[in-house]
């Protein structure tokens, strides 16, 4: 028969490992749902990271497009020479306001242009909306005049900083 001193011994025992355990997994716990949350809000992130470079991508699309529709009737004229001598072409292309496309709007965004090149039936379009975003496209011409055919894929341009004195 064991005696009640040994009983009470054995029970402080068990009652003092229970508290600690409970401790570690609750802490357990924790740090598990925080790691989840953390990976949550990774993921929302990264996807709406992704959502505003498809929107910028599909606004720079649109502003080559508009482009390529601006660049009709006396405007096609300019698409033979680089823009860097439209403003030169008075007498070649008497009808045409280099102006109109040098610049657009699409969507409440202002694109720029910062260079037309042409190449035989391609020519090399370089854009820049207000927002900063900036890139090149192919534009296929008509081989039976001057309109362009298609426009090419996106290329983005790298924006280089100035260096700072």
């Amino acid at each position: 028969m064991t005696s009640y001193r040994q009983q009470g011994c054995c029970q402080s025992t068990t009652v003092g490992l229970v508290l600690p355990l409970a401790l570690a997994a609750a802490f357990v716990v924790l740090l598990g749902s925080t790691s989840l949350f953390s990976l949550a809000l990774l993921s929302r992130s990264r996807t709406r990271i992704s959502m505003a470079e498809r929107m910028r991508a599909d606004q720079l699309r649109s502003a080559a497009q508009h482009f390529a529709q601006l660049a009709t009737d006396s405007h096609a004229c300019l698409l033979t020479w680089p823009s860097s001598r439209w403003n030169d072409l008075r007498s070649q292309c008497a009808d045409a306001d280099p102006g109109r496309l040098q610049q657009g709007l699409i969507s409440e965004d202002v694109w720029s242009l910062i260079d037309w090149v042409p190449s035989g039936d391609t020519g090399r379009l370089r854009l820049s909306l207000a927002s900063g975003a900036r890139a090149a496209f192919l534009l296929a011409l008509d081989p039976d005049g001057t309109a362009v055919r298609e426009v090419g894929a996106l290329r983005p341009l790298v924006r280089v900083e100035q260096e700072r004195p």
